[in-house]
């Protein structure tokens, strides 16, 4: 059963629909976003950018529908990285709640 999400950023207002359940390809791309096969160095400046990047396959293996305004035909490769912290938003929007799915909706960290 999928998941329909309704989007907190007006500048792409609407909704979109995430896998619910995962599959094992779906829950090792969100591994690899989160940089659990990768050790983390403390207190190394990361950029939005850098962090958006790991984040996107993740959530373009998860999401089953895109009905975001200005989003139309969306694909990885001409996801808006412009206005900057607005894409963040969006981007980091989207992998928490494929988190939610993913850890199951009480055990999401950091929140």
């Amino acid at each position: 059963m999928s998941k329909v999400i309704t989007s907190p950023v007006k500048r792409w207002a609407g909704t979109v629909t995430i896998a619910d359940p995962l599959t094992i390809p779906q829950a090792e791309q969100i591994e690899n976003a989160l940089g659990i096969d990768e050790a983390q160095e403390e207190g190394k400046r990361v950029w939005l950018t850098v962090n958006d990047k790991k984040m996107l396959p993740a959530i373009f293996a998860c999401v089953e529908a895109w009905n975001l305004q200005g989003l139309e035909g969306v694909t990885i490769d001409t996801f808006p990285a412009s206005p900057r912290s607005t894409s963040h938003k969006l981007i980091d929007w989207l992998f928490r709640e494929i988190l939610h799915v993913y850890f199951g909706e009480a055990e999401v960290p950091n929140e």
